[in-house]
């Protein structure tokens, strides 16, 4: 069971360089992750959308992004960096596109979860695809109890976390089908890469969450390391997880 309702007509998502990455070679890896969603992700999700890569310094608080934007996800060097990190990204975002989805990613918690930030950027997009508001819950077995029914929260790459392949020689990250959390149509996959994975698991760096009551519960594959851990923490509430467990109001554990 689906809880919400997926957008049907294509999204237009812009995609910001916040970062020291040449623009050229952001481009063509922006390209690569829009190839993964036309030829991937769209016949196994219903998904369409049109991806924009633009370049942005944030020191310009009132340059709107783009007028026919439905989302954006900023990418910088640094979750840190007082120009260019997390509260720069937020504070423009506020300024200028406060209705549209969001999304970040950080060439710093990349590297400390052991990623290439093609793959991660890859990961955010998708998942922005597939839940832009932060909102979707799927109806599963309880992992302590499969008698009574919990609710997942509607992430497709953090099961597969971890788990990348390749599209015009850009890393790309590996998704969930609507097989994984049982629900029907797809192509009968658990996942895109068709390696190991019962619904509602995870793969050996992924992760999960679902909420019980008015607590919100994660679950790491065996390889997740108490680093990986931390360094999904230091982007703290802005976090996909923690936004959700904010809206749902349930508290993380």
């Amino acid at each position: 069971m689906l809880m919400g309702n997926f957008r049907e007509s294509p999204m237009q998502v812009t995609i910001a360089n916040v970062s020291s990455i040449p623009q050229h070679a952001f481009r063509s890896a922006v390209a690569a992750i829009a190839k993964q969603v036309r030829r991937d992700f769209a016949p196994e999700w219903g998904i369409r959308a049109t991806l924009k890569a633009v370049q942005l310094p944030l020191g310009k608080k009132r340059a709107p992004i783009q007028k026919d934007a439905d989302a954006v996800i900023y990418f910088g060097d640094s979750s840190s960096d007082p120009t260019t990190g997390v509260k720069g990204a937020l504070g423009y975002h506020s300024a200028n596109n406060a209705r549209l989805p969001y999304g970040f990613v950080y060439r710093d918690i990349c590297k400390e979860y052991d990623e290439v930030w093609t793959e991660t950027l890859s990961h955010e997009v998708l998942e922005l695809l597939g839940d832009p508001d932060v909102l979707l819950t799927v109806a599963g077995p309880n992992p302590k109890n499969h008698q009574h029914t919990v609710y997942y929260d509607l992430e497709v790459c953090d099961p597969t976390q971890g788990d990348s392949y390749s599209i015009d020689r850009v890393k790309v990250s590996n998704f969930v089908g609507k097989a994984y959390f049982r629900m029907t149509g797809g192509n009968g996959r658990t996942n895109h890469m068709s390696l190991p994975l019962r619904p509602f698991g995870v793969r050996p760096n992924g992760y999960l969450q679902y909420e019980t009551g008015s607590t919100s519960h994660e679950i790491y594959g065996p390889s997740v390391t108490p680093r990986k851990k931390a360094a999904k923490k230091k982007m703290g509430k802005v976090r996909r997880n923690g936004r959700r467990a904010a809206r749902h109001g349930t508290r993380q554990k």
